[in-house]
């Protein structure tokens, strides 16, 4: 449930974070940057989050963020300085790495590897009903109310989350460890004893995170520049969404049963076609439509799958949430880097031929997974 309501605020408002700032008059490489600042702050605070959650346990870590993210976003509803947006956007993704971490390492200790894939993609499934009627409400309440609606809205939802989450959140967790060892030495040692397969398995899942983040960019702006009210645009997203929640439960199947490399291909080759061919058929509603629900149809084949991966590698004990902290850092890269390259290709080139590359380096990806990515299920 405080996943649900987290992402449901997601889902309402991140969808017009774009539209918004090109509201204030920001140029295409100015709102790659402004929404890559989200991600930023995820990717900066990965690492601290991994060693907070290690000392301060998971209840406290997970209240910390989700709290933090409510007083960002309800900041958020009362600026008109792009910068300031920014920061705010920054900030959130800072307390946000405190969510996930703390999320994943619960995860970790709870799902044994016959039915982890299973346990996440529900739990990614989950986070996804919440972006099927989300987007298109959030267009509504755009339209009636503006932009700074839905991000209070948001802020609200984050702060009743964090009260579930004390009142139901799982009893037995993760408790805080006495640090034995200098923060920087425990992720040295990590990386040092990991990166045979670290390198790899973050590799591909940083092509994946690029994929995701770029559509979350490219799908508002196509709209946009078709001239489609912020409803029509939360209406393709829904399109989109809808799809995504009726074939997660296949995803998880897929990665339990076959492995997380099938789920992962899956996933990667539905985005990167989807993609390159949004520049022939999106220059229509339908057209548009189509490439969004073909997209969601991947993004459902991979449900969980970055939260599968990840915790398939991570050891138990003490050095659960430093090593979820670091395998974040690889993995939000992408979902940093993934805003910022649509906005430089767009600015350079036109949303399409910016689609269609990211599209190529997707079935690429994919290519140098099965030459060197090992299967992750049942590694531990």
């Amino acid at each position: 449930m405080p996943a649900f309501l987290r992402m449901f605020g997601g889902a309402l408002s991140v969808t017009y974070i774009p539209l918004y700032v090109a509201d204030l008059g920001a140029s295409k490489a100015v709102i790659g940057v402004v929404v890559g600042c989200h991600a930023a702050g995820l990717l900066a605070a990965d690492l601290p989050a991994g060693l907070l959650v290690s000392r301060l346990g998971t209840r406290r870590s997970m209240s910390l963020g989700l709290l933090g993210m409510a007083a960002a976003f309800g900041l958020t509803s009362m600026v008109s300085s792009v910068a300031l947006f920014a920061s705010l956007l920054f900030f959130a993704g800072f307390c946000s790495a405190l969510v996930h971490v703390s999320q994943l390492t619960i995860m970790r200790h709870a799902m044994p590897d016959r039915t982890r894939g299973r346990a996440l993609a529900l739990v990614g499934g989950t986070a996804r009903l919440a972006g099927v009627a989300a987007p298109v409400l959030g267009g509504i309440l755009v339209e009636r109310e503006g932009y700074g609606a839905v991000f209070c809205v948001y802020a609200s939802l984050l702060a009743c989350a964090c009260v579930l989450f004390l009142c139901l959140g799982p009893q037995r967790q993760a408790r805080p460890h006495l640090r034995t060892e200098g923060a920087f030495s425990a992720v040295r040692r990590l990386a040092r004893e990991n990166r045979r397969v670290l390198l790899p398995a973050g590799s591909t899942l940083f092509v994946l995170t690029v994929l995701r983040a770029s559509r979350r960019v490219l799908l508002p702006l196509w709209g946009y520049d078709m001239g489609l009210s912020p409803t029509a645009i939360g209406a393709v997203v829904s399109a989109g969404a809808a799809a995504d929640v009726l074939l997660f439960p296949l995803g998880g199947i897929l990665s339990d049963k076959k492995g997380r490399r099938w789920s992962l291909t899956a996933c990667m080759g539905f985005f990167s076609i989807g993609l390159v061919t949004l520049m022939a058929v999106g220059g229509e509603v339908l057209g548009l439509t189509l490439v969004a629900v073909w997209i969601g149809i991947g993004n459902g084949l991979g449900a969980g799958i970055n939260m599968t991966v990840g915790t398939d590698l991570a050891p138990k004990g003490r050095d659960t949430s430093p090593f979820l902290g670091l395998w974040r850092v690889l993995t939000d890269t992408g979902g940093t880097a993934g805003p910022l390259v649509v906005g430089v290709l767009s600015e350079s080139l036109s949303l399409g031929p910016a689609s269609a590359l990211i599209g190529l380096a997707g079935l690429a990806g994919i290519a140098a997974m099965w030459r060197f990515m090992p299967e992750t299920k049942g590694f531990r």
